[in-house]
């Protein structure tokens, strides 16, 4: 509520209230933090019944996509599915239970925000999973209940939005008008005067290894981030909150965070911002241009004593923050050339999903391979797996020309990398300008490419790898079951004609039997980029309630 409301209300109720020698100045004051707190209570509820929506909608999900592969399995097989395990409805505690929260939301809300109001707020321990890394090794995420979670969201959007222009212009992380585009776009953006020298840190587990004394300084500092007392109590509160495993949650053996910030939790996001705050101000006044991802750190200069200078940042930084640098893993001072310089030479510097260079920006060559193995695995489960548990002879027939599986997979491939858009849209739009709605999928990720070579050798092998997969399983078919799939050659599959829908009667237009294509894909991507700008094109999603997911 407006002041000159507050104004309007005290004047038809108690009269002017500068007329009371003051005393109604004070039950304005005491009118506004009521009213403040019945904002935040009103907040608090509305996003505690948001994150039950959101459960609910992923327990529908996971229960929606069981009951499809149950029906895959029979399609595929003819033989009853077997069910998944139980998934009991019991929780660790009521307040991760989204059925008790959504009827409770306002009773939690305005007890959680008293709690706040009289510094007597702690969050109910949370729940540590550990989750596999794709690099290899477990990383820890906290689960928080629904009603912390909820208060760390709200503070959390309140702080990031009023320290927005206070903080880094160098950090892409976790704001909502920055994201990976804009973190590449502006380090593709340096022009090398020759030679081109990057520098890359990496820090030693850096969220689980922030000192809680150097954050809760930061927190205290006016000078680096504007906070309300409330938010410093909370955010506080957060860097020592208990947790216990997922197996030994019930024994209440909890522990307390003593290092790192709350993974799983919104406020590590603010927080892991924060950290490297410092970093980038001191890289801010070296020659070259560096971006920061929240704790992907990068920088470009042309000339060595430049590098050398960045690199004592990274050092000095750690000396001030406790941080430490991971030796084995930091590629440190390298040149970018495909000649070989008097110091460390690489090809390309690989940067988060792409491959930059002083030429052209690339899909970098272990991503190939990472998505050779994906398809390859895809391939695995809708033409082989099922076959050695049944095999429903209407799935496919050499002599008809149809395989539903094989159409299977291509749908799924093409949605995976058009982002759930037709063949006939990427064409429409490629060759008659027809606009597309968005740009989403793996291609979309990729816009910003500018050499599309590697995508051509994807291309090919996935043309090859699906025929010779067909191959294996028409000989897997006549060998089990006496049956026959068609065996389609590369022109078939990349044209579609393999499929022979006129024998059944089916409309060509209800079903796109063509292989999708990572440079056909590519090229309406770059085409809706330069037409169209990136408001279009969606960007891999992170930091929505929970911590930095995988890029693409």
């Amino acid at each position: 509520m407006q002041l000159p409301g507050l104004l309007e209300a005290d004047d038809a109720l108690w009269g002017n209230p500068l007329d009371d020698g003051g005393s109604s100045l004070e039950l304005l004051e005491t009118l506004t933090l009521g009213t403040a707190a019945e904002i935040m209570r009103k907040e608090l509820r509305d996003e505690i019944k948001r994150l039950c929506r959101k459960a609910f909608q992923k327990q529908e999900a996971e229960r929606v996509t069981e009951l499809k592969y149950q029906k895959k399995f029979t399609t595929r097989t003819g033989l009853p599915a077997r069910t998944g395990w139980p998934k009991g409805s019991t929780y660790s505690h009521r307040h991760f239970d989204p059925s008790h929260c959504v009827r409770n939301a306002n009773a939690q809300a305005t007890a959680i925000w008293s709690k706040v109001l009289d510094n007597s707020y702690q969050p109910t321990p949370a729940i540590c999973y550990s989750i596999p890394k794709p690099t290899g090794g477990q990383r820890e995420i906290m689960a928080f209940s629904i009603p912390d979670a909820a208060l760390a969201n709200v503070l959390f959007r309140a702080a990031r939005d009023r320290n927005r222009k206070r903080l880094s212009p160098f950090s892409f992380a976790y704001l909502p008008d920055r994201n990976v585009f804009d973190a590449i776009i502006s380090l593709n953006q340096f022009e090398a005067d020759g030679k081109l020298i990057a520098v890359q840190i990496d820090f030693e587990k850096y969220f689980d290894s922030i000192p809680k004394g150097y954050l809760e300084g930061l927190i205290d500092d006016n000078a680096i981030v504007s906070l309300t007392p409330h938010e410093r109590y909370v955010f506080k509160a957060f860097l020592s909150h208990q947790f216990g495993s997922s197996e030994h949650f019930w024994s209440k053996d909890f522990k307390s965070r003593h290092r790192g910030t709350p993974q799983g939790n919104s406020v590590s996001l603010l927080l892991a911002n924060l950290a490297n705050d410092q970093l980038d101000r001191k890289l801010a006044r070296e020659a070259g241009r560096f971006v920061r991802f929240a704790d992907d750190v990068v920088a470009f200069c042309d000339r060595h004593e430049d590098a050398e200078r960045i690199a004592r940042c990274f050092e000095r930084h750690c000396g001030n923050s406790g941080l430490s640098i991971n030796r084995t893993k930091s590629p440190g001072i390298t040149a970018v050339s495909r000649n070989e310089q008097e110091i460390k030479t690489i090809a390309e510097f690989k940067y988060l999903g792409y491959s930059l260079s002083n030429e052209a920006l690339r899909i970098p060559a272990p991503k190939v391979r990472q998505y050779q193995q994906k398809f390859s695995r895809l391939t695995h489960i809708y033409l082989i797996h099922s076959l050695q548990f049944g095999f429903n002879s209407k799935r496919c027939s050499a002599s008809a020309g149809y395989d539903w599986d094989l159409l299977g997979l291509i749908s799924e491939i093409r949605r995976s990398v058009y982002g759930g858009l037709d063949e006939r849209d990427i064409q429409d739009f490629i060759l008659r300008g027809k606009r597309l709605r968005s740009m989403q999928g793996l291609m979309g990720f990729y816009c910003l490419l500018e050499d599309p070579e590697r995508l051509r050798i994807l291309d090919g092998w996935l043309v090859n790898h699906i025929r010779r997969s067909m191959v294996y399983r028409n000989k897997l078919l006549l060998t089990k079951y006496g049956a026959s799939c068609p065996t389609p050659s590369n022109s078939e599959l990349i044209s579609g004609k393999w499929l022979n829908l006129g024998a059944w009667g089916r409309d060509p237009d209800e079903v796109e039997p063509q292989l999708p294509s990572f440079v056909r894909g590519w090229r309406a991507a770059r085409k809706y980029y330069l037409t169209f700008g990136l408001e279009g094109v969606q960007p891999p999603k992170y930091g929505d309630d929970s911590s930095f997911n995988a890029l693409p």
